[in-house]
């Protein structure tokens, strides 16, 4: 578990020595576009109450048009709730539409896949946030969202399959 975590991080530190978009008068130009971000999630309903996790995640893609990003990614999340520790290993297609070519612009967010290892299941997060540019090619997100995780419960009698939701808080750059 400790490698897994460990070969996580060291992706997301070195992505941000790649190559970026850049942004000019005109807003953010083509190119290649990557993310990296920290988030805290809020487990809510009857199968995800007692589930707060944290999670760590990147993708990295193109910019299509100023408004439009499309990418991959993967992530690792923590679950916890004092008894229970689970990990789930979300990989995902990441789609995104920065509203304003302006220094300080709203985002829809949309990341769909699959997750892995302890929390197995189909994985959609839709958020919505505000970018704010700190350089030519970095910007800070904070954004809110809902995260759909479905999770494999197993009972006495069997097992069933549930949706362990959360409220999503994230915050991250884009390079």
């Amino acid at each position: 578990m400790k490698k897994l975590l460990l070969s996580i991080v060291l992706i997301l530190l070195s992505s941000l020595s790649a190559s970026a978009i850049y942004f000019d008068d005109d807003g953010i130009q083509q190119g290649y576009r990557g993310f990296a971000d920290f988030s805290y999630t809020l487990g809510v309903g009857d199968w995800g109450k007692n589930h707060d996790r944290i999670g760590i995640m990147t993708s990295h893609g193109y910019q299509i048009a100023p408004q439009f990003f499309a990418g991959v990614g993967v992530g690792f999340n923590y679950y916890f709730n004092g008894h229970d520790e689970l990990c789930s290993l979300p990989v995902f297609a990441h789609f995104r539409s920065d509203i304003l070519d302006e220094e300080i612009t709203p985002y829809i967010d949309l990341r769909v896949g699959y997750s892995l290892i302890d929390v197995k299941g189909v994985y959609i997060n839709p958020s919505v946030g505000c970018r704010f540019e700190l350089t030519d090619d970095i910007g800070l997100n904070v954004g809110v969202g809902y995260t759909m995780q479905q999770a494999e419960y197993i009972f006495y009698y069997g097992s069933e399959k549930k949706n362990c939701g959360g409220i999503d808080f994230r915050v991250g750059i884009d390079f």
